[in-house]
């Protein structure tokens, strides 16, 4: 009795329309031929579109982005992985707007059947907008180093293992750069470690504004810092090197002459290029040890590994 007259007031008022007008997700309905015939409020300022320009003669591979799109979306529609034959759950996409921009969402969809023939589907769109920038920007966190701005350790391991199996699939050249600062002790212990940190953060500005977008620059601790240069040899390598280590030493802003004047901090940088390594280690540790020989001469200077 009482799903009986639910059932005839929800039929009688309308009330599934006025649902669908005032759901704070975007729904789109479309027929057997993928045209779109529901296409509410939000849809409607999801996609930056007029319901009068939708309604009747869009195809919802312009709102995909393309017809493939929207068949591959179909397809998952009908297979199980998804929810179930018919059903959609959660399912992350991305939708275009007016003007063709990407719109990241959660799909929830339904075929709908009448009599056991289906007659098209209807789906919920949810904006993932600013949860994606929230994801991009926890991501960008965890890879970041907070003083310098360069890449952290862990992601420095990431990369070179990404990169030393893409060299070896390709036999391209790739080189590595590991340098850290001369008498930075002495920097510290002079000025105090907070224009120590300012010391490690003209580095990372100076990485930042120098290397090739291609390159990834890492503080790995403390004072020292690699450079991966992927498609680069070992003279061009020295070639970028010394342009690291020329232009720390003509941005030096402290005193160094005079009674009591600060030691000017420099740079000792190891340089190799990969040569028979399969792993990152091995080629890290020839880095390291091209900078330790380069310290050992008296700093300030580039030796290749």
């Amino acid at each position: 009795m009482i799903q009986t007259a639910f059932s005839s007031t929800m039929a009688k008022d309308n009330i599934i329309a006025n649902l669908i007008a005032v759901c704070p997700d975007g729904i789109i309905g479309v027929d057997l031929r993928g045209t779109v015939v529901i296409f509410n409020a939000k849809a409607a300022a999801l996609t930056r579109r007029k319901s009068e320009d939708v309604l009747g003669c869009l195809d919802i591979g312009q709102i995909y982005g393309s017809r493939e799109q929207a068949r591959r979306i179909k397809a998952a529609l009908n297979a199980e992985d998804f929810g179930g034959i018919g059903r959609l759950d959660g399912f992350e996409t991305a939708i275009v707007d007016i003007d063709n921009k990407a719109i990241p969402i959660r799909l929830s969809a339904a075929l709908i059947l009448d009599n056991g023939n289906e007659v098209g589907s209807v789906g919920f769109f949810h904006d993932l907008t600013n949860q994606k920038i929230m994801e991009e920007k926890l991501h960008k966190l965890s890879i970041t180093d907070g003083l310098t701005n360069l890449f952290n350790q862990r992601y420095f391991h990431s990369c070179l293992a990404d990169e030393m199996d893409r060299v070896t699939r390709y036999n391209s050249p790739l080189s590595l750069i590991c340098f850290d600062l001369d008498k930075f002790k002495d920097c510290n212990d002079r000025l105090g470690h907070l224009e120590g940190d300012n010391v490690l953060r003209r580095v990372g500005n100076l990485l930042n504004v120098i290397t090739r977008r291609t390159d990834k620059c890492f503080r790995y601790g403390g004072d020292e810092f690699f450079v991966l240069l992927p498609e680069t040899n070992l003279d061009q390598a020295m070639i970028a090197a010394e342009k690291i280590r020329q232009m720390f030493n003509d941005s030096w802003p402290y005193e160094t002459s005079g009674t009591g004047a600060l030691c000017r901090v420099t740079l000792s940088v190891g340089v190799v290029q990969r040569k028979e390594e399969t792993s990152g280690v091995a080629l890290m540790k020839r880095a390291d040890v091209a900078m330790y020989n380069a310290k050992n001469q008296g700093g300030n200077s580039i030796v290749a590994g």
